[in-house]
Parts: C-alpha cells; sequence; structure tokens
C-alpha cells in the first residue's frame, strides 16, 4: 500500500528554474538511487500530487523500486501543442530542466527515464516524445492521442503504450475535436497515433487479442492490439477499452454519467510499467 512504502518517507517537491518561474515536482524516490524513473504527467485541472494519490503509479513505484515522479503543469495544463489557441508556458523546456536535474541528483539512471500522461498529461508526452526524443525510453499514455500540431515529429524507435476508450466523449477515439463541445483543439485518432510509432519502430505485423473479462458491472471490455517485429523490445501496444469513457481503467470514473464508464479488466499504471519491464529496463 501506498502509505506503507519506505520509500515515501523521503519524497519530497523539487523546484526547477526556468523561463516561466519556479516550477514543481514531486518526487517519490527509491532507496537507492540512480533507478529507473517515471514521469507521470497529470491531466487538465489536476496536479502532481493528486496524480500521485489516485492513478496508481505510486503504489507500482513502492512495489517496483523505482522512481515516480509528478510534475505540476502550470494553470493545471500542459502546452501539448494543439491549435487551440493555448499559447502556454514552454513545458518541454521544463520536462528537459527536470530530466538533467533528476539525473545530477543521482535520482534518475539517465539511460532508464519513462514517460507516463493522463489526458492533457498523455498528449504531452507524445509531443515530448516528438521534440525531446533523446530523453526517453519508451513513453505510456491513458485516454490522449497525437495533438495535430506537434508536426513535424522526430520520434525514435522506443516502447509506446497507449490506453484509450471507444466511448470516451472528452478525447475521441477516432480524432477530432478534443473537449465535451469541441473547440479544444485537434488530435489524431488513437489507431492513427499507435500505427505512426509502429512505423517509427520498423514493426511489421499486427495483432489482436480479447482480453480477459474480469468485470461485468458496465459492459466495457478490452482489447490489445499489438505491433510486433519491432526495432525495439516491446514495440507498440494499444489497448482499446471497447466502451470505455474519459476514465482510468482499474481506478473509479470520476464522472461516469458525464464521461462514460472505467473498465476494471486492466489496471493502467500497471499495465504501463509492465510493458517497459518487458526489455529488463525496471
Amino acid at each position: 500500500m501506498l502509505a506503507s512504502a519506505p520509500a515515501l518517507a523521503v519524497d519530497r517537491d523539487m523546484v526547477i528554474d526556468t523561463a516561466d518561474g519556479p516550477r514543481h515536482a514531486l518526487v517519490i524516490p527509491a532507496p537507492s538511487g540512480p533507478r529507473p524513473t517515471v514521469i507521470v504527467l497529470h491531466g487538465a485541472l489536476g496536479s502532481g500530487a493528486g496524480t500521485a494519490r489516485t492513478a496508481g503509479f505510486a503504489e507500482a513505484a513502492a512495489r517496483r523500486n523505482f522512481t515516480a515522479v509528478f510534475p505540476d503543469g502550470l494553470d493545471r495544463q500542459w502546452n501539448d501543442g494543439r491549435m487551440d489557441g493555448h499559447n502556454g508556458p514552454d513545458d518541454i523546456g521544463f520536462i528537459r530542466a527536470l530530466v538533467r536535474r533528476l539525473v545530477a541528483d543521482g535520482v534518475a539512471d539517465p539511460h532508464r527515464v519513462y514517460l507516463a500522461g493522463i489526458s492533457n498529461g498523455g498528449m504531452m508526452s507524445f509531443a515530448l516524445a516528438c521534440k525531446a526524443p533523446e530523453l526517453f525510453a519508451g513513453i505510456g499514455t491513458i485516454i490522449a492521442n497525437m495533438p495535430a500540431g506537434v508536426e513535424p515529429c522526430t520520434a525514435r524507435p522506443m516502447p509506446v503504450v497507449m490506453i484509450n476508450g471507444t466511448a470516451d466523449p472528452m478525447v475521441p477515439y477516432r480524432g477530432g475535436e478534443v473537449g465535451l463541445r469541441g473547440g479544444r483543439g485537434l488530435v489524431w485518432s488513437a489507431e492513427t497515433t499507435a500505427a505512426f510509432f509502429a512505423r517509427r519502430d520498423g514493426c511489421d505485423a499486427q495483432r489482436m487479442v480479447a482480453l480477459p473479462h474480469r468485470d461485468d458491472t458496465n459492459g466495457t471490455s478490452v482489447t490489445q492490439i499489438s505491433w510486433q517485429n519491432c526495432k525495439v523490445t516491446g514495440g507498440v501496444s494499444l489497448y482499446r477499452v471497447e466502451g470505455g469513457g474519459h476514465a482510468l481503467p482499474g481506478r473509479r470514473a470520476l464522472a461516469p454519467r458525464l464521461l462514460g464508464p472505467s473498465n476494471f479488466d486492466i489496471d493502467s499504471a500497471e499495465t504501463i510499467l509492465t510493458a517497459f519491464d518487458r526489455d529488463g529496463a525496471l
């Protein structure tokens, strides 16, 4: 459990000086470093500390003996490159500086820094994979697609894990305008996003598997679409949550009537970390 993990006794607020002013990140380090490190980006209106409490990555960090980092976006959002009129801060510069600091402080292994993001944070993760690919050994996203405004993309081959609901009213599975009423910028479809990274990874085969159905309460299920024979171990996987909404699988949906149901056949954090662990990196 989160409260019993010894690493949590030394968690700290890391302050990074940037052109946009001081930026903050909650760091939950492993007992000894440098260690594999996962940077987790919250969704819009979220926070690093709130995501550490609710998304499951902090618990996974304690179990697996790796460092988890939860930065805060300015005004509780990330400047992910969507063409939505949001000319925000230099978040790519902030995350670059954060990674440098984690490495310099002996917290993070520079060859084993991973990125995970939820919703707006997931779109920011795609932007970072495109604009700062040298920083990361892999990315995982939940309820997020590639922002249309990040092109050109210089992403290099790396493991990619995506978890998307087909009935997400906020970030449409088939792409298009973001937001319940639109107007929050454009994204690619989930499958176009995954296929893009599969091409970057040199994958030449695709496999679809229906995952075991463990929960019958809301009619959702999960299909794993994986691209194989890739240049990198792990390749690309898209976990398509059939009937799933804008919610983290494995966690209670916050507003199911508005945003759709969650799914309990998989746990988002464990699914992403298991994929990163496939090449022995964690």
